[in-house]
């Protein structure tokens, strides 16, 4: 047994770009000069939020990290919706949870508003498509932890992934039940990170501009993490006006993983500013 498994950790290392390589080595050094971009659902400016488009453009585009959003159907499969209902997102209606997957699998994502060809797509079809090539933000929007630890697991991608999670309790838990499973903390204040580092440890520590210091980002690098800020309202929003140095004021203490909905401008002024590979 522990023969076939080393086998298939091999086989897996094998698959692995050099591109994911040395992004993985990126994530796990804080104190490397890298600043690494998050697309939020995808890089969703041409594709639907939440797509296997958005996904494989994201990866196109050679960034570090997208994230999605993971709910659980009527008849419990791991789908990726940010949104309670369909509504919004797809030409159908109703909630995740009151429908099939079959039922979910026959609607259309929009983009624009416009229905489109994409397809809600599952959490192991988007795991597959970032394996060995992209990190994986897990926003976890339901109580499934084992069965979505599942799919990681039969897809190998384990360091492919990290869970965001609201309480340092909970990232304890996911590293007692799955040892080596990567986390992002999130935190709303500086004590709130003083105290997740007495309970666990974790690769990331979500932060909020009111407690964007470089005294709090310093104590999170010396406990081995990175610092994972979103630009996803005032900063995004300059953003998309142009303003591209709107992104200083995430950075300017030292956060060094941005959130952003528009991750090639990201990628811009990163490399004009020598934060980037």
């Amino acid at each position: 047994m522990a023969a076939v498994t080393a086998a298939a950790a091999l086989a897996a290392q094998a698959q692995e770009t050099a591109r994911f390589k040395e992004i993985n080595k990126a994530f796990l050094d804080p104190k490397s000069r890298i600043v690494m971009i998050c697309a939020h659902r995808g890089a969703h400016n041409e594709f639907p939020e939440n797509s296997l488009a958005s996904f494989r453009k994201a990866i196109g585009l050679g960034i570090d990290i997208f994230e999605l959003d993971i709910r659980a159907t009527k008849d419990d499969s791991l789908v990726i919706m940010h949104d309670r209902t369909v509504d919004r997102t797809t030409d159908g209606h109703g909630e995740v949870a009151s429908l099939t997957f079959e039922e979910i699998r026959k609607l259309h994502l929009k983009f624009d508003g416009k229905p489109t060809d994409e397809k809600v797509p599952t959490l192991e079809e988007a795991l597959t498509l970032a394996k060995g090539k992209i990190l994986v933000d897990l926003d976890i929007k339901v109580a499934k932890f084992p069965e979505i630890l599942a799919v990681v697991n039969r897809t190998q991608t384990k360091n492919t992934v990290f869970a965001l999670v609201y309480r340092p309790i909970y990232g304890k838990m996911i590293k007692e039940q799955s040892p080596g499973f990567r986390t992002l903390i999130r935190t709303t204040s500086e004590s709130a990170v003083d105290t997740l580092f007495t309970v666990t440890g974790t690769e990331a520590v979500h932060i909020d501009n009111h407690h964007n210091t470089v005294a709090v980002t310093t104590k999170i690098k010396g406990h081995g993490a990175r610092v994972f800020i979103n630009a996803l309202d005032d900063a995004d929003k300059k953003v998309a006006t142009g303003d591209l140095d709107a992104y200083d004021e995430d950075l300017k203490n030292g956060a060094n993983i941005v959130q952003t909905n528009y991750p090639a401008l990201l990628m811009q002024y990163l490399k004009k500013k020598g934060l980037y590979y």
